[in-house]
């Protein structure tokens, strides 16, 4: 018997409720006892404390005997521990947890306590000596044996070892009975393992005397606790004043438990050469080292501390200085010769260049240039040239400073002239030469330097597909096309050409494009992603002539140029089937009465009409007809079928026929034998009866 039963319930803080849980019994279930567990689940809002799980059990009984609810055993913890109030438990220390367990039921049971969550040498269960001797039995320590309805206690000692980490823990102690090895009686202990915060630290000095190269230390970190630390290294100085630089690698560190890590120290002293002595045993620059936990935890309150000795200077430095003092002097008498002798520099272009490497059709190019030496310059000039045709250059008068026209882009200070974003006025495609000309004002020399640049035209609408649904159509059906095509804003119009069997391409269709999608392509084009414009289910009239097209799309530019076509999808339009609508001979259709009965000589009148594209008409014994006419046939002996068959160029044809036969008439002789020659035939009255 499975059976899951589930009830929702919300609670506010301090309130409580009472939830039924039906049970449907089958009506042939079998006397016994089921086992059944009620699990309280909360897991959005208790993650750490559910599911808590309840066993019980059902007792079905006779038909006539009602159902009653069959007692289990039950344990409670002392001290009782919830995750706001753990058991506090100190590493290598033991604690001390009272299980109280009660026998509810009608039997002698036995019980073992049992923890699968721990290791089994982190906890010790103590069972209490229990004489039984009004039964006769005597229990070993290994359970705990419980009259019916009575209770006792167990004992569990948790004592975690050293290196136990540090944090909230919530094994699961399991109560097993022996007369119902099925039954699950479970309850969560909340124990915290106190933190243990020691972090060793050690200084060794690599390299402590230097007088060049920066001092090299190495800094051991040990965590002898059982958290996890992360630690930032630094350092700083002992003095007053900081004269050192101190570089840590790496500047912080996370340490596991028991874990020892290197750290290197490199200590610069400030290339300040007037602290450096002469002579003596050198320069004391001692410092210290600091920690701070990344975590807020407290650090060690004695550190370790080091000694940079930064060694004095060798004796030939002091030739080094008497050369320097020379030098000074000489450098003074340069100074005085360049601030009063020194011709005045000419200018130096340092940079003139263009602000975009690339430009398209309609952007403006726009110069920038500086100059060195500034006030040196006369004159200064801009030339260009577009496809090797000069146009007319701009100069700029610089003998009063800065002229008024180019003040909104050019500064000049110190000297330096920073002009920026000139505009040229060139923007449309082709290969232009910018050239800067300066004219100084102490030579007739003047200085150039030259820029190319290409503007680029608009890109052309390019067709990138064109699909068709049919590649056969009947004459007078239209054609449904689809198409993708870029460069969307350079489109002014768009030819659906047709091209009839390699003859020249025509215009089919012309679709105007002012910026817009037209009204007949509104429902068939999306709006433009990207400068592509995708259209579907565009339909188009082709010609009435049957044969086999090539349909393309040609774009047209807004400037009038014509891009490439596309690739043409071939169409095949197929005629309509040839019909005779009439054919008679004497006014009687072959459709009423295909055979006739003729004499040789008699007239037939032939009457046909043909209807169809490229219809090629043939009237047998005649040959080849008109679609629609008349003829007069006298009819002879050699005459048996008259056909009329209509076929065109795509091989359809019909085709309509007479089945005639001719009757020769006999000759007359005289009753004696003897033929009348020369003498014409008597014609009889309608009314006489023949002879004959």
């Amino acid at each position: 018997m499975v059976s899951t039963c589930k009830k929702r319930v919300a609670l506010d803080p301090y309130q409580g409720c009472e939830i039924s849980l039906p049970f449907d019994l089958p009506r042939d279930a079998l006397p016994g006892s089921y086992p059944y567990t009620v699990v309280i689940d909360a897991p959005e809002h208790y993650p750490e404390d559910t599911p808590l799980q309840y066993p019980g059990q059902l007792e079905v009984t006779l038909k006539e005997q009602p159902v009653v609810q069959f007692e289990a055993p039950s344990f409670s913890l002392s001290p009782t521990t919830s995750p706001e109030s753990p058991l506090w438990v100190q590493p290598s220390q033991t604690q001390q947890l009272l299980v109280k367990v009660h026998n509810r039921t009608r039997r002698v049971d036995r019980f073992r306590l049992n923890c699968p969550d721990l290791n089994e040498n982190w906890y010790t269960v103590q069972y209490p000596r229990t004489d039984l001797r009004e039964l006769g039995i005597l229990s070993d320590a290994d359970g705990l044996e419980l009259n019916p309805d009575a209770q006792s206690d167990i004992i569990v000692k948790f004592h975690y070892p050293m290196d136990m980490p540090a944090g909230l823990y919530s094994p699961t102690l399991q109560l097993l009975s022996d007369n119902t090895p099925e039954l699950v009686l479970l309850n969560l202990v909340y124990v915290e393992v106190k933190p243990k915060l020691q972090l060793g630290v050690e200084l060794e000095t690599i390299l402590g005397k230097v007088s060049y190269r920066p001092g090299q230390y190495r800094l051991k970190l040990t965590n002898h606790g059982n958290s996890i630390r992360e630690v930032a290294v630094g350092a700083h100085s002992r003095d007053e004043r900081e004269w050192c630089n101190y570089i840590c690698d790496p500047s912080s560190v996370r340490l596991l438990i028991d874990e020892t890590t290197d750290i290197s120290l490199e200590v610069h002293p400030q290339r300040k050469w007037w602290r450096r002595p002469l002579f003596g045993n050198g320069l004391e620059l001692p410092f210290q080292v600091d920690l701070q936990d990344l975590q807020s935890l407290p650090t060690p309150e004695k550190l370790p501390t080091g000694l940079l000795v930064l060694k004095a200077r060798p004796w030939w430095q002091l030739l080094l200085l008497l050369l320097a003092g020379i030098g000074t002097l000489s450098g003074i008498g340069f100074l005085i010769w360049f601030a009063f002798f020194k011709p005045s520099p000419p200018p130096v272009v340092g940079e003139f260049k263009t602000d975009s490497s690339k430009y398209i059709e309609g952007d403006r190019v726009r110069l920038s240039w500086n100059v060195e030496n500034a006030e040196q310059v006369e004159q200064l000039t801009i030339a260009s040239t577009k496809d090797q045709t000069a146009s007319k250059p701009q100069s700029y008068d610089f003998r009063k400073g800065l002229p008024t026209e180019l003040s909104r882009f050019c500064q000049m200070r110190d000297r330096y002239l920073t002009c920026t974003n000139i505009d040229t006025g060139a923007r449309l495609p082709g290969k232009y030469t910018f050239q800067l000309q300066i004219k100084p004002k102490s030579t007739d020399r003047s200085i150039q330097q030259q820029l190319n640049v290409e503007i680029q035209p608009k890109p052309l609408p390019q067709v990138v597909s064109l699909v068709s649904k049919q590649s056969q159509i009947q004459k007078g059906k239209l054609l449904t096309l689809g198409w993708k095509l870029n460069n969307f804003s350079q489109l002014d119009q768009l030819q659906v050409m047709g091209q009839f069997k390699g003859g020249t391409p025509i215009p089919l269709k012309i679709y105007d494009f002012k910026q817009q999608i037209p009204p007949a392509l509104t429902k068939h084009c999306k709006p433009p992603i990207n400068e592509t414009l995708t259209c579907s289910n565009v339909n188009l009239g082709l010609p009435a002539k049957p044969g086999d097209y090539a349909i393309s799309l040609q774009p047209i530019s807004k400037n009038g140029q014509q891009a490439s076509p596309s690739k043409p999808v071939r169409v095949q339009v197929k005629a309509s089937v040839p019909k005779i609508l009439a054919f008679t001979l004497n006014g009687v259709s072959s459709q009423t009465n295909p055979s006739f009965f003729l004499k040789s000589g008699q007239v037939m009148n032939l009457n046909w009409q043909v209807q169809g594209d490229d219809v090629k008409v043939k009237l047998e014994p005649l040959g080849d007809v008109p679609a629609s006419a008349s003829r007069i046939l006298k009819a002879t002996k050699n005459l048996s079928q008259i056909t009329l068959t209509a076929q065109n160029e795509q091989g359809q044809s019909v085709q309509r026929a007479f089945l005639v036969q001719v009757d020769t008439p006999q000759k007359q002789t005289h009753p004696l034998g003897a033929e009348f020659k020369g003498i014409p035939e008597l014609k009889r009255h309608p009314f006489q009866r023949s002879t004959r």
